[in-house]
């Protein structure tokens, strides 16, 4: 009998896609499930084209599904009601374990706080992971009882069907294209402007052409900012793409050059050789690429 697996990812960009070595265990283990991920509305695209998953559901947990009521009204309306085998909560989330059981998850495996831990069934134990994805594949040894695979992030993208993508090429028939992204959530970690007026006058001597990703308005200010330094020889992309959309760019950018954010953890997922730039000095355990 096909089981069905919720995956419960309610972060941000980077830790949805560094997720996907656990969609693949699971898929790996147990060839006929079905795998549905759960993410915040942003993020939906993030997981919904990941290798092994089969369908992508969101909550909105800034609006409509904000607070307990919110998580009910979305469980009340979820198709996957009362069809859930296994929900896995990443980083025992507990909005993500309430939501779990109110969906009517048969089993709940997460790693959770104290005083939510009556919810779950299974909680791992043994070795502490040190990268992202494997605390998250740590999840799957809960529930399978043995070692998860050591597998590699992967996003699926087909240039042919994005639209931005396919302009692109034919704007740019014959140029070598570089992606950059300069900007992320946490100013500290954003690359110095200088340094990318630098990157982009330097690939652009060299025949390159330099695709500028960004979303939101620290972005636009940033793009403007290396306008107005009189540095205009890249493609501004800033707030243009979609998630899926910066995917399929990135899938035939010869290079990514970014700083830690989503971005980045994208470009590897699509197997885009990916230059990181860290300005932030800390823990780097998490680090899933």
């Amino acid at each position: 009998m096909q089981k069905t697996f919720l995956i419960v990812n309610l972060s941000f960009f980077g830790d949805v896609l560094l997720t996907n070595p656990l969609c693949q265990n699971l898929k790996t283990e147990y060839p006929d499930c079905k795998i549905v991920f759960l993410t915040n509305k942003p993020f939906v695209e993030v997981a919904k084209y990941q290798k092994d998953v089969d369908d992508a559901i969101f909550l909105d947990k800034r609006k409509e599904n904000k607070g307990f009521l919110g998580l009910i009204k979305f469980a009340y309306h979820c198709k996957y009601r009362n069809k859930i085998d296994v929900a896995f909560v990443v980083y025992g989330n507990p909005r993500g374990i309430i939501v779990s059981r109110l969906l009517g998850a048969k089993r709940v495996v997460a790693k959770p706080p104290k005083f939510i831990k009556f919810l779950v069934s299974d909680i791992p134990t043994g070795r502490e992971p040190i990268k992202a994805q494997d605390i998250n594949g740590h999840l799957f040894e809960g529930y399978a009882k043995k070692a998860e695979k050591v597998l590699p992030i992967k996003y699926l993208t087909n240039p042919k069907e994005s639209f931005i993508a396919k302009k692109i090429r034919e704007n740019y028939p014959n140029s070598t294209l570089i992606g950059l992204c300069c900007t992320s959530k946490c100013k500290s970690k954003d690359m110095l402007l200088e340094h990318a007026i630098e990157i982009i006058n330097n690939l652009h001597t060299k025949g390159k052409t330099v695709l500028f990703f960004g979303s939101g308005q620290i972005a636009r200010n940033y793009a403007d900012n290396i306008k107005k330094h009189g540095c205009t020889n890249f493609v501004d992309l800033t707030n243009i793409t979609s998630i899926y959309d910066l995917a399929n760019l990135l899938s035939v950018c010869e290079k990514l050059i970014s700083v830690d954010t989503g971005t980045m953890h994208l470009g590897y997922a699509v197997s885009c050789p990916t230059v990181c730039v860290f300005y932030q000095n800390g823990p780097s355990k998490k680090m899933g690429t």
